[in-house]
């Protein structure tokens, strides 16, 4: 019996640290969250909603290939929709750190509004270190060429150089009354522009995100999100804009 008993006072820790840790999460994000609303001082608000699915394909012990692509409309606003696709080719250094180089297309349609045609291309770097306990601690630096073309003949076709830098962490899996198959995510990401005298229409400033991830199968990952992201439009008038975003993902591994 002792056995059974040792299995179960670890099963009752782990579940008590989980829950810990899952507040504490919590507790930091909202905590991130309103003093970011608080220092922005905006004056427009949009509640937004993204869905999206990544795929990869390993090629090789270094090399492998995927992408993603989705849809993002706003709930306040039913005529913007976005749609992307953003292939890559990946390859891993090590097993803490590995490099991307990728293209994207962003098209985002608005009825009373010109639409926006983006081509992208973007480079990062990703790096796994340190990890902490059950905590792994993740770094991304992204580079980003982005062209633009508009529907109207106001503006001229633009370029736009910007970077980012995301620090996260993510949990080892954990169980929630059955397998341990449940993880949690948090990042901060500020974007940096790079070229100041771009006609920009809109800039992302900063990202807070939190996820809850599910490993439904060796293949096929589930993650709802909840981000705080805030930007900036400009040519008309100068309008800060807090966007709170769901964003639902989908993360699947081809194996053949």
């Amino acid at each position: 019996m002792k056995p059974r008993i040792v299995v179960l006072l670890n099963t009752k820790t782990k579940y008590k640290r989980v829950c810990f840790l899952l507040i504490n999460l919590f507790l930091l994000f909202q905590t991130t969250s309103i003093c970011a609303q608080e220092t922005i001082n905006s004056n427009s608000e949009t509640s937004e909603q993204w869905a999206d699915m990544t795929l990869t394909k390993r090629l090789s012990e270094k090399w492998s290939f995927g992408g993603d692509f989705g849809l993002r409309t706003s709930f306040n606003n039913r005529e913007f929709q976005q749609f992307y696709i953003r292939p890559r080719v990946n390859y891993r250094l090590t097993s803490r750190i590995d490099f991307s180089l990728g293209v994207g297309t962003f098209n985002t349609f608005r009825e009373n509004l010109f639409n926006i045609y983006e081509f992208r291309i973007y480079q990062d770097a990703n790096v796994k270190w340190p990890k902490l306990g059950m905590f792994n601690i993740l770094h991304r630096i992204r580079f980003e060429e982005r062209f633009f073309n508009y529907s109207t003949s106001t503006l001229n076709a633009d370029f736009i150089w910007r970077a980012r830098y995301m620090l996260g962490v993510r949990t080892d899996r954990f169980s929630m009354g059955g397998k341990e198959n449940w993880s949690a995510f948090l990042s901060l990401e500020p974007f940096l522009r790079l070229v100041e005298d771009s006609n920009e229409f809109l800039a992302n400033n900063f990202r807070w995100d939190t996820a809850l991830s599910y490993q439904a199968t060796e293949q096929l990952r589930v993650e709802l999100h909840y981000i705080l992201q805030t930007s900036e439009l400009f040519n008309f008038v100068d309008t800060r804009v807090v966007e709170h975003i769901v964003r639902l993902r989908l993360f699947y591994r081809i194996k053949y």
